[in-house]
């Protein structure tokens, strides 16, 4: 499947849909042969061998989100920040924090100075010009296109008016400068960990080509701790150190390996895999091996399902609150994940979400109430889908369907593979979906893109068709306030009102759990599994 494939200028609205695929896992399998390197070389302290839970697609920032895609451009690229371990902006090709002007419509980025590309090539402010205007064009194919709409001249590029964003400008080599059309004091968290892209490569290249370009199948160079050196299909993805890496990396090689969980479980044992994420199932046989650790994070990826709104039945909250309180979070957590995770009642994350004043407690007596004062036909089945494979939504889909039946919704499950997910979401064919995404936790206002009225899959993420006018309101007025405190305030406030509305039947965030062999050094977990944020450090990872 093409980028292009996928976007056109038709659908120019903001391209959030990615966010409800991101966390969707599906082990791809391998087949080993004698000659595969990454066996020859297990054990040899200059490679590493990783765990790579999907086949990956392309390696392009403008691409959809795609999880695997993300980890290998996360080793590959670098952005203008990562996050720490509370989800902050921590700069990597910047200098510093983003200046914002005290109306929050002009940001300044300054990049560290002699910063280059794997090539040798500087790496200036031009670089992320080319990259934004890239990704703010429809015409490239891009699925980040909204990402960039408070920019200004973002509707004139947009519409064809104009060849490039004249709200971003690069004044000299280590500065970009961002004006915008309204204040907009989260695009820094927004945009701060887009892959940045080498103008001196692909800078030529025709607009309506780029998409496509078959750098994406093999970036030939980047500015990230490796090197992408070969991608042997469903076998592994071979990188090598960057010897122009803003900081010097001990690794020599990397492959990232797309096996089933159980086969990294097993390479794990053996030696012939390094690094691995754990399923929470798996974790008391991992504990018991030799020379291997095991590490965690709290995580803001989230397990929920999505309830079709356009569906008349399921438009009344009473609904969705009746269906959350009909589920017992807490004992799944303790079931499917060993209690790895977290109960949450909001999107959003962290004291945000503490403004979510209603818990929904397990209660099977007022889900029956609410259904009731609801009007529920429970003589109309409920379809469930959600992808198999993943041993805790496996569990999960078949314990949801026990208790919701219990109070009177007569649940079907369905299988599904990813396309016809996606493609139930946008003819709206759907009933119940369960499904996993990933991080609002950097910047709150990313919670618009899964429940903004004119964001409806597939012109946002809001995959659950979900429209509540009082939301966006406060949403938009968050996202255009510049003081910290005030713009607190408002998403809290916004937090209260989609805890009130369940706009999605908040299941868990699974912990992310990892396990490395003894030998390697200095890994510290990231709390989504696909590092989409720019959390690892590699120059701490270490290899003896």
């Amino acid at each position: 499947m093409t980028i292009r494939s996928v976007r056109t200028r038709a659908g120019r609205a903001r391209r959030c849909a990615a966010a409800a695929l991101g966390g969707v896992l599906a082990a791809g399998a391998l087949a080993a042969c004698s000659s595969d390197p990454t066996r020859k070389s297990s054990g040899d302290t200059g490679v590493l061998n990783m765990y790579l839970y999907q086949k990956p697609k392309t390696f392009s920032p403008l691409a959809p989100n795609n999880g695997p895609d993300q980890l290998v451009m996360s080793f590959v690229f670098d952005s203008l920040y990562g996050v720490d371990g509370s989800y902050e902006l921590k700069p990597h090709l910047a200098a510093a924090a983003p200046e914002v002007s005290d109306d929050a419509k002009t940001i300044t980025f300054k990049l560290k100075p002699g910063l280059k590309w794997s090539d040798g090539e500087p790496l200036t402010s031009k670089d992320v010009v080319f990259t934004f205007n890239a990704l703010a064009d429809p015409d490239t194919g891009s699925a980040k296109v909204g990402d960039f709409a408070a920019v200004t001249g973002a509707k004139e590029l947009e519409n064809g008016d104009a060849d490039t964003l004249k709200g971003v400008t690069a004044p000299d080599e280590t500065t970009v400068k961002i004006t915008t059309t309204r204040p907009a004091a989260g695009l820094p968290g927004l945009i701060g960990a887009t892959p940045i892209l080498p103008e001196h490569v692909l800078g030529d290249v025709p607009e309506d080509e780029l998409g496509d370009h078959g750098f994406f199948n093999k970036p030939t160079v980047g500015s990230g701790a490796f090197k992408f050196v070969d991608y042997k299909t469903d076998q592994y993805v071979e990188l090598e150190a960057n010897p122009n890496f803003r900081e010097k990396v001990s690794v020599k090689k990397v492959f990232l390996k797309p096996v089933t969980s159980d086969v990294a479980t097993a390479q794990l044992r053996t030696g012939e895999m390094d690094l691995t994420q754990v399923s929470p199932t798996d974790l008391p046989t991992v504990k018991q091996m030799d020379d291997v650790k095991v590490v965690s994070a709290k995580s803001p990826g989230f397990t929920r399902i999505a309830v079709n709104q356009s569906q008349e039945r399921f438009k009344d909250p009473r609904v969705r609150r009746a269906m959350l309180m009909a589920i017992d979070r807490k004992g799944l957590i303790e079931k499917v994940l060993g209690g790895q995770g977290t109960v949450v009642n909001s999107s959003f994350y962290g004291d945000i979400a503490s403004a979510a004043a209603e818990d929904y407690p397990h209660d099977p007596a007022r889900a029956k109430s609410l259904l009731a004062e609801a009007g529920w036909d429970g003589s109309e089945p409920v379809t469930l889908s959600w992808i198999p494979g993943q041993r805790d939504r496996d569990t999960a889909v078949t314990v949801v369907q026990s208790q919701l039946k219990a109070v009177g919704v007569d649940v079907k499950l369905k299988q599904v593979q990813a396309d016809e997910l996606l493609k139930s979401y946008e003819d709206k064919s759907y009933d119940l979906a369960l499904f996993g995404g990933g991080d609002y936790a950097t910047e709150p206002s990313n919670v618009a893109g899964i429940t903004a009225c004119d964001l409806s899959y597939p012109a946002g993420g809001n995959v659950a068709h979900f429209c509540h006018p009082e939301l966006d309101e406060l949403m938009e007025k968050a996202d255009a306030v510049a003081d910290p405190e005030e713009r607190k305030r408002l998403f809290q406030r916004a937090a209260k009102v989609e805890n009130e509305q369940v706009p999605y039947l908040w299941l868990y965030n699974p912990d992310t759990i990892w396990a490395h062999r003894s030998r390697l050094s200095g890994f510290e977990p990231s709390g989504l599994p696909t590092n989409e944020v720019g959390f690892w450090d590699f120059a701490n990872w270490k290899l003896s």
